[in-house]
């Protein structure tokens, strides 16, 4: 995988995680900026176009974990 996608979708799944662990929304700008000041200190990320990578990629997963959830075998105990 290209180092630069390895390196953004790691920055994603970090981001995601630091937001549900100091209760921030990514669907604002403003806590969107303060995942990036730890994350991004170098600001290299525009906060905008993050944010809406954040909301993609939340929604992917979020739909991932749901057909997964419901390919699950109920096993007999």
């Amino acid at each position: 995988m290209n180092d630069t996608v390895a390196q953004k979708s790691e920055l994603v799944i970090d981001a995601l995680q630091y937001a549900h662990d100091h209760n921030l929304d990514i669907n604002k700008l403003e806590d969107v900026q303060k995942i990036l000041d730890v994350l991004d200190p170098e600001h290299k990320e525009n906060v905008a176009e993050f944010a809406e990578l954040l909301k993609t990629s939340d929604t992917f997963m979020g739909m991932d974990a749901r057909e997964k959830e419901s390919n699950k075998t109920d096993l007999p105990n």
